[in-house]
């Protein structure tokens, strides 16, 4: 699967999700708001990011009602997301090329992988996710948190990857 930037402008970030050649999600990004407008295939969704706490010190994932439903935070010098009282732990490293891996119990296997390559010259955002993905509660949600999460690594490296 690989990320593709389609528009961007004061208002919106526009971006697909494709698998193979078929789009199957786009995630439209409002930074003025700090939301998350979602379609994938039928349904769409919204989804707040904001951050919260006395420090506001979590960032803290809302749905279109207002429920919480995810937290990003920090314990024991390790990076977690927590989606639905489910807890993710999250490293970033270069491998050559910068990559986010998303793993429960060990960072040998991890759940998912986001992370830049590169072909002819131009870089790209690719996923490489486990079987055992599927099996939780909300599948979608934890790669698209991998995706924002590793968005600002993406903009700074392709813009490097483009002047070299």
């Amino acid at each position: 699967m690989r990320w593709e930037s389609v528009a961007s402008s004061s208002n919106n970030e526009i971006y697909h999700l494709f698998k193979e050649d078929k789009k199957i999600l786009t995630l439209i990004l409002n930074p003025f708001s700090n939301s998350a407008r979602v379609e994938c295939e039928k349904q769409k969704r919204v989804f707040l990011i904001r951050k919260e706490g006395f420090r506001r010190n979590k960032i803290v994932l809302r749905n279109e009602y207002g429920i919480k439903i995810g937290e990003l935070g920090q314990e024991n010098k390790e990076s977690f997301i927590d989606v639905n009282e489910e807890r993710f732990f999250y490293t970033t490293h270069n491998n050559p090329l910068a990559e986010l891996v998303l793993y429960k119990e060990s960072k040998d296997k991890p759940f998912v992988s986001c992370g830049l390559s590169t072909k002819e010259g131009s870089a790209t955002v690719h996923f490489k996710k486990e079987k055992q993905l599927s099996d939780t509660s909300h599948p979608g949600l934890l790669m698209a948190l991998c995706w924002y999460m590793f968005l600002p690594v993406t903009k700074e490296n392709v813009v490097e990857l483009a002047a070299s």
